[in-house]
């Protein structure tokens, strides 16, 4: 298994000194992977739901600061040798196809081929207006256009393509990403319009474990997942294996009991949540990203230092 760590461009991540600490440290533990939230803009009044909070508030509104998705990848990797660059998630519609294409491709090109792309369709209706975006709630027919414009445009020679939302003919995209035949798309998302998208279309499936509507915190849960994209690729007629499992342990890895004693799924003693990845292990997963908390630089280089040092499998 490959193991990752998400962390937020606000911040002790907010800035340059911070997310180069913060991104040669997990390289230095041996991680693979460095995953990066995606907001353009914070609008001043949020009332679309949050699908990971129960309240349905989203937590970054109280601070009201983001870094570019893309632009921060590619300052990572100008700080770094060899952590992969994980988009996590960058929601499609919020920046035109052709554009994101090349902003993506360029970061590819630049990191030696590092590139992998998380990808959704997004919540916030609030920041779909700020940035000027007419369709949110067709999000959705939009996301799936421009994956297939992203592989028109990184693949072919001379791509084109006539959808309701992307258009395109008689360009020279060059240079092609460095991967072929194109970086990993993996599909964000718990929900089954984002499961079948991952059937569909999708590289990879990379959900997370904390939407309440959709929980997939435990070993046994995920495996319902699991079963829910096998019988959509099926029906797509993909082999489901050809799917890379991916998984984003969002709640701080906790040393701590929680809840009373009750423990939950990646909490407890180190020996404790080996033995949960290995039950997601047994279950496909193929690549862990963990999301290490706190308000200061130094807190969040002492929880990649106990993910990489106390917790995760030495054989990796």
């Amino acid at each position: 298994m490959r193991f990752g760590l998400m962390i937020m461009a606000r911040g002790p991540g907010g800035t340059g000194p911070g997310l180069a600490a913060m991104a040669r440290a997990a390289e230095a533990g041996g991680l693979d992977l460095l995953g990066f939230n995606d907001h353009v803009v914070v609008p001043g009044g949020i009332s679309s739901i949050y699908p990971y909070t129960k309240d349905g508030a989203w937590p970054g509104a109280a601070v009201g600061e983001c870094l570019e998705m893309v632009t921060a990848s590619s300052f990572i990797a100008a700080a770094t040798e060899t952590i992969g660059l994980l988009t996590s998630v960058m929601v499609l519609p919020h920046r035109p196809a052709m554009l994101a294409a090349k902003m993506l491709a360029t970061v590819d090109v630049l990191s030696g081929g590092r590139l992998i792309v998380g990808a959704g369709s997004g919540w916030m209706q609030e920041e779909f207006e700020a940035l000027g975006l007419p369709y949110f709630d067709q999000r959705g027919v939009v996301t799936d256009e421009y994956i297939q414009a992203f592989k028109s445009l990184w693949t072919e020679d001379a791509p084109a393509m006539a959808g309701r939302y992307v258009s395109f003919d008689n360009v020279v995209f060059e240079p092609k990403p460095l991967q072929k035949p194109h970086p990993p798309i993996w599909i964000g998302g718990e929900s089954g319009p984002a499961i079948r998208r991952a059937a569909r279309l999708g590289d990879g499936w990379y959900p997370s474990n904390h939407n309440p509507a959709n929980l997939l915190d435990n070993p046994s849960r995920y495996a319902h997942g699991a079963i829910q994209l096998d019988v959509a690729a099926e029906k797509a007629g993909r082999d489901p294996g050809d799917i890379h499992r991916a998984y984003l342990a969002f709640r701080p890895v906790n040393l701590k009991l929680r809840e009373g004693g009750q423990r939950h799924a990646l909490t407890g003693s180190p020996e404790a949540i080996r033995d949960d990845i290995g039950q997601f292990a047994e279950l496909g997963v193929e690549t862990m990203v963990f999301f290490v908390a706190g308000a200061e630089l130094n807190e969040i280089l002492d929880g990649i230092a106990k993910l990489t040092g106390d917790i995760l499998p030495k054989s990796n």
